[in-house]
């Protein structure tokens, strides 16, 4: 298993990014499932290199999955979201600084009415770059969540849950 960096905090004491007592982390987030063609929108950290992950970021205490998915897409690529739709939800269970992290994550189909010209910075993190990856290329790389692969399959108008967890392959 690759290592997770711990999850940059925006500084917002409102983000549902919780440590937990004794350590550990619990953590309300949404990604999105950006697609064109064949090609599906990565974000790439140049401090973490080994793996991809899906633009998104941390829910806001009292804000809906679907607002932050629409925010979190505006302040990472500075477009409009237009029309997102639920796809899946995802617990998602992996050690986060040698302590349990339990993270939920919404996954939104979004079709925007404008796509990124990438690669480029995320707005809102200049560590972290934009990048299309053809979809047959997705089994070249570690892409977060794990599950991607069959969330991707999911047809539209459907959610699907899925439970990964990274504990279980160290």
């Amino acid at each position: 298993m690759l290592p997770r960096p711990a999850p940059p905090h925006t500084g917002a004491v409102t983000d549902l990014r919780l440590p937990l007592p004794g350590g550990g982390l619990l953590a309300l987030r949404v990604a999105l499932l950006c697609l064109d063609g064949g090609r599906l929108l990565t974000c790439w950290d140049h401090r973490y290199p080994d793996f991809l992950a899906l633009p998104g970021g941390a829910v806001q205490a009292g804000e809906s999955s679907e607002a932050a998915a629409r925010r979190e897409w505006h302040e990472e690529t500075g477009l409009g979201a237009g029309e997102v739709q639920l796809a899946g939800v995802v617990e998602n269970f992996f050690d986060w600084e040698g302590a349990p992290a339990h993270e939920l994550g919404f996954y939104y189909r979004i079709s925007p009415s404008a796509l990124p010209v990438a690669p480029c910075p995320v707005r809102d993190n200049p560590d972290v770059e934009l990048r299309w990856l053809p979809l047959s290329e997705l089994g070249e790389h570690t892409v977060y969540p794990l599950c991607l692969p069959e969330l991707l399959r999911v047809p539209t108008g459907q959610v699907r849950h899925f439970v990964v967890d990274e504990r279980s392959r160290a």
